[in-house]
């Protein structure tokens, strides 16, 4: 027997819920030391995408994209966290709202060194 999805009404997803939903992944990637402030230039450039602290949404024609901007651990391997961190904010907000995503670009602003303060 084959069941058949009716829709009951119209579903939707306020653009900042996605932005939280890839801030939160963000945090929790290993190797990410925290989020990095969104430049002013690339604020201004996208005055209508919605941000909060590190990430910036873009939605064009029913395409979301989002630019992270992160601080990196010094052990991390940039190239390998960056991808990682791309996997986990497509998995995320495909798992919690089953929307495809265009693209995640991920903006390695700094690495961070912690000075130890024992010494």
């Amino acid at each position: 027997m084959k069941e058949t999805e009716e829709s009951l009404g119209r579903i939707e997803i306020a653009p900042a819920v996605l932005v939280a939903i890839a801030h939160f992944a963000a945090e929790r990637t290993d190797g990410i030391s925290k989020m990095a402030p969104i430049p002013p230039d690339m604020a201004r450039l996208f005055k209508r995408a919605v941000k909060q602290d590190g990430v910036l949404l873009n939605l064009t024609d029913n395409q979301i994209s989002f630019d992270i901007y992160v601080y990196m651990d010094p052990q991390a391997n940039l190239m390998e966290i960056s991808r990682k961190l791309q996997a986990t904010v497509v998995e995320a907000v495909d798992t919690m709202v089953g929307m495809p995503i265009k693209s995640v670009n991920i903006h390695v602003e700094d690495v961070v060194y912690s000075i130890d303060e024992t010494v």
